[in-house]
């Protein structure tokens, strides 16, 4: 377990990193801060050996593309939806076009005043289907591990001045009161944001097929889901050059089901349904795909 003394440095050195990126994007502006992206980007693919080889092991199965400079390409990605980042947290969404599908469905829940789950991915970025969303008035709040939603914080808190609305609900292993706070923002009416791809500490999980062979995914946000007897929809947005977003939102269940005698199989059908959906889109934009490690070896 992290000490206090070690996320200490570690928020100092986030807010360090953030606070860069502010002064670049001021001199800079978005432009030049793409083509600054471009030389951080070359040094860190050199010397980034494990990152690289994950990379390339994913290009390999999804493109059956290999070499120096589609690992290149693949984390040049990564830092620009980074960097765009800081303009949907401040609300600039005039620098961007977006191409929405599926937003009806977030309109309906609106205006039902009903509460859902949104369930994403480390895929394009979820900052983006957030801030078209409170554009369009939904009431999104983020659920991420201790570590994730410490950084998240610091990163809002920072970009925003302070002045960020955004509720981050933290995920901790040894508490399990945060589904309370879950449960009263799906009542009140509000859309609670999880990422289905990357495992947490002591995380459930089920192994099923993606891109050929077996990955574990963690069965958390549908066993909530069902508990809180509401409905999960998928999101994904991901990054096209120079300025485009693509967005996608689209029901998984209206209830999740989880029957006594057979539970375990009804998490696999609901994973593998989302295995399959995150398989769809990031095979139509494989560079937006952000884990960079082994992702078929993770326990």
């Amino acid at each position: 377990r992290p000490s206090a003394e070690w996320l200490a440095r570690r928020e100092r050195g986030s807010r360090a990193g953030i606070r860069m990126m502010l002064l670049a994007l001021r001199v800079l502006g978005r432009r030049g801060a793409h083509v600054l992206l471009r030389v951080i980007i070359l040094y860190f693919t050199i010397f980034a050996g494990a990152a690289r080889r994950a990379s390339l092991d994913w290009h390999r199965r999804v493109t059956g593309k290999t070499g120096f400079f589609t690992a290149y390409r693949h984390f040049l990605r990564f830092a620009q939806v980074a960097l765009d980042r800081v303009f949907f947290v401040q609300g600039k969404l005039e620098y961007f076009t977006f191409d929405r599908v599926g937003s009806e469905h977030l309109a309906a829940l609106t205006e039902q005043r009903k509460g859902a789950i949104l369930l994403g991915a480390h895929f394009g970025s979820f900052e983006a289907m957030r801030a078209v969303g409170r554009a369009s008035d939904y009431r999104v709040n983020i659920l991420a591990h201790n570590r994730n939603a410490q950084m998240i914080a610091t990163f809002l808190d920072e970009v925003s001045g302070g002045r960020s609305k955004v509720h981050v609900i933290e995920i901790d292993p040894d508490d399990r009161t945060y589904i309370l706070e879950v449960q009263r923002r799906i009542g009140e009416g509000e859309l609670v944001a999880v990422l289905g791809d990357r495992l947490g500490l002591n995380d459930r999980s089920i192994e099923v097929e993606f891109f050929g062979s077996p990955a574990r995914f963690p069965t958390g946000p549908y066993i909530m889901a069902a508990a809180l007897h509401c409905p999960v929809y998928l999101v994904f947005g991901w990054f096209e050059p120079p300025n485009r977003y693509a967005m996608r939102c689209e029901p998984l269940a209206e209830q999740i089901v989880l029957p006594r005698g057979n539970r375990d199989a009804a998490l696999r059908e609901y994973v593998e349904l989302y295995a399959r959906r995150l398989e769809h889109y990031a095979r139509a934009a494989p560079d937006n795909w952000f884990n960079f490690h082994d992702f078929w070896s993770a326990k």
